[in-house]
């Protein structure tokens, strides 16, 4: 399978975001009142009521923010988000490791990257995770490696961390996560539909209770931003109020599957209901 994916060019000074640089950013300048504010708005323990409130950290190295820019700025101009985005596509860091053999290289890489992000404490202040391609294939794993269930919720669009990968992926049982996969997306191989939906469905840790994962047919590598716009607000609200309320979001999965529906895509909807083979699933239109 070809690892590798084209770079997505990154759209500078959006509106509602923070502008990227060349390396990963440093921690905000008043951490603790980030950490504080976290605290108020959104405890990692469940059952405690959701913040309507969210911080989205999007990982700009594959997370497609200079094709889908519009999307990720109309997200931030809403009223209860914060979107930044972190990190720079095309950056010396954005590249696989070793262990990816003659796509890999030496650090800086995306691994380096992800084990910096974890050290400057950007985790501490993000609600939710946004990535996408090779930010699910090596960031995400690299920071469930570190951190653990400590990771915020997470969007994986192309559902990276759900693939044959050349590292063993320590997906956390806790983790919450939706994955968003394209059926015509490069990263599914030669997988018909049924397949690949299969196949991610196996690589969810068998205690994990928190997953759900979204298949659109005739979505590509980068998701259309149409797509995109329909299901991005609605797949974060999903993972932050999973999180916190320790209920399946039944709600925000009705919200998606009606405007999938209204916007003609096909596909299915699937989600955790409990462990091992508990998982429950709509097709739509």
């Amino acid at each position: 399978m070809n690892f590798a994916d084209p770079t997505d060019s990154l759209g500078l000074g959006m509106a509602g975001m923070t502008s990227p640089t060349n390396a990963p950013p440093a921690p905000p300048a008043n951490n603790e009142a980030l950490r504080a504010h976290r605290r108020t708005h959104r405890s990692k323990t469940m059952g405690d009521m959701p913040s309507s409130h969210v911080t989205v950290s999007v990982v700009a190295p594959g997370g497609g923010t200079g094709i889908n820019a519009s999307v990720y700025q109309a997200l931030g101009r809403k009223e209860d988000f914060t979107v930044n985005i972190t990190g720079q596509s095309r950056a010396q860091y954005d590249r696989y490791p070793v262990a990816w053999g003659g796509d890999g290289a030496p650090a800086p890489n995306l691994e380096s990257f992800a084990m910096d992000l974890a050290a400057q404490g950007i985790l501490d202040s993000t609600d939710c995770l946004v990535v996408g391609s090779r930010g699910g294939q090596v960031v995400l794993p690299t920071l469930w490696r570190v951190k653990g269930d400590e990771v915020p919720p997470t969007v994986v669009m192309n559902g990276g961390c759900a693939m044959g990968l050349p590292i063993q992926v320590p997906w956390p049982d806790a983790a919450v996560s939706f994955l968003l996969l394209g059926g015509k997306d490069y990263f599914h191989g030669n997988m018909g539909m049924a397949e690949y939906l299969a196949d991610a469905k196996s690589r969810v840790p068998v205690a994990n209770e928190t997953t759900a994962i979204l298949l659109v047919h005739e979505m590509v590598h980068m998701p259309q931003a149409d797509l995109l716009n329909a299901v991005l607000m609605h797949m974060i609200r999903a993972v932050t109020s999973w999180k916190s309320a320790g209920r399946v979001p039944i709600e925000e999965f009705k919200f998606i599957l009606g405007n999938v529906r209204r916007g003609g895509w096909t596909g299915k909807l699937t989600y955790k209901t409990g462990p091992g083979d508990a998982w429950s699933t709509e097709a739509f239109p």
